[in-house]
This record gives C-alpha cells, sequence and structure tokens, in this order.
C-alpha cells in the first residue's frame, strides 16, 4: 500500500518490515522503516500513521523489546552506508578543496561537518 501523507510518500511495498505485532484480537501492527529513516506503522492492512523516531523507540519498547537494539542500536557507529543527495556545484567543488587540504577523503570531511554540526545542536538544546 502506497499513501502520501503531508507531503511524504509511504509505501509498504518499498520500506523494510521491521516488526509485526499482533496480540488476540487486537489491531495487526507493522512497524516499517523507510530507506530515508522514517519508521511507519501499518495497521490492520489499511492505515499508515507515520512515527517520529522517538514514537518508534516508544513502540518498539512497549511491544518488541527483545528488538529494540537490533533496531536501535548506538553502537554501531563505524558501519558505512551509502548515501545519496543533491548540493550544489560550487559547494562541493569547495568541499573538494578543503578536503585536498585537510588531506582527508570528501566523505570523512562531510562525517566531520555533519558530527560538528549536530554536536553544535545538541549543545544549544
Amino acid at each position: 500500500m502506497m499513501k502520501l501523507i503531508k507531503g511524504r510518500k509511504y509505501n509498504t511495498d518499498t520500506a523494510t518490515k521491521l516488526i509485526e505485532y499482533k496480540i488476540g484480537l487486537g489491531p495487526k501492527q507493522v512497524l516499517f522503516l523507510k530507506r530515508t529513516g522514517e519508521f511507519f506503522l501499518f495497521i490492520n492492512d489499511e492505515k499508515i500513521v507515520p512515527l517520529k523516531n522517538i514514537e518508534a523507540r516508544e513502540w518498539v519498547k512497549g511491544n518488541a523489546p527483545e528488538m529494540y537494539d537490533n533496531i536501535f542500536s548506538e553502537d554501531n557507529g563505524n558501519q558505512k552506508i551509502d548515501v545519496h543527495f543533491m548540493i550544489e556545484k560550487s559547494l562541493l567543488s569547495k568541499a573538494k578543496v578543503a578536503a585536498v587540504d585537510e588531506s582527508i577523503t570528501l566523505s570523512a570531511l562531510i562525517e566531520k561537518a555533519l558530527s560538528d554540526y549536530l554536536g553544535a545542536k545538541r549543545d544549544e538544546e
């Protein structure tokens, strides 16, 4: 099933099925993870409910706690994934020059920039 909610696409055929949960006569709930990192529930094969990360964490803790570490493990920081995104051509050129100046790869420069940015955001909160 595919549904657009607030301009966001949720598709059970392309998202990763993480957990299927049902107790007794209660509703069947399936937790999915989109490739963008967003979570959603598919309820009774008919309703899609987007979840914030914290809501997905709480849902897993309450319904499948044995799966929590597999899904939300923080200790896999060294695991690399392939990411694709669009940036301005001039910004990419500047980033390449900066990476060469620092004697690091472009990927390492982007990781450092994101880490620094996210660290600064945490400090503001």
